[in-house]
């Protein structure tokens, strides 16, 4: 199994972002309004540009996936919609094609959640799976996560809305009542 990393995006990773996003358009857009058929590198360019600016300004943490052994950029994860009120946000990953099944989104998700709870101080990541996204299933219950059930019409791909499967991670560390 290839030993993966995470890391803060960075402006030069351009092409290979926009050509991952490429060679997974029908398996990632299924899941994510983002990847539409109209996708462009010019989209791509205004995705990595906010990376780069949500992670300066706190407001987001997106990395790429990348393996260890060559440094190839192969997906994408983060925490965003931070609620600092609460201390809770949302974690999400994606792989590109040619990659799926080695173990790259689990041990993402993992770095991710060790940076949301021992840096960041989160209380709760929640990953949020479209009902029919047996992939994202699969991962979410690989790493641990708490399953918490079904959501009704809580994610929309597109024009469709879809119910949604709760995992989250719950900090072992945070102040309980």
């Amino acid at each position: 199994m290839s030993t993966f990393g995470i890391r803060p995006y960075r402006l030069d990773d351009l092409d290979e972002i926009h050509a991952a996003a490429e060679e997974s358009r029908q398996h990632v857009g299924r899941w994510m309004s983002w990847l539409t058929p109209a996708y462009s590198r010019e989209d791509a360019e205004q995705w990595v540009d906010y990376a780069v600016a949500s992670w300066q300004r706190e407001e987001a943490y997106e990395h790429v996936i990348f393996d260890a052994a060559d440094q190839t950029i192969i997906g994408s994860c983060g925490l965003n919609l931070l609620n600092r009120k609460d201390m809770v946000c949302n974690l999400g990953y994606w792989v590109r094609a040619s990659r799926l099944g080695e173990g790259a989104a689990r041990q993402a998700t993992l770095l991710l959640r060790d940076l949301g709870f021992g840096v960041l101080g989160f209380n709760r990541l929640e990953i949020v799976i479209a009902n029919r996204n047996r992939f994202s299933r699969n991962i979410a219950e690989s790493v641990e996560a708490t399953y918490e059930g079904i959501q009704k019409l809580r994610l929309k791909v597109g024009e469709i809305a879809h119910d949604a499967h709760m995992y989250a991670f719950l900090n072992p560390a945070a102040r309980r009542e």
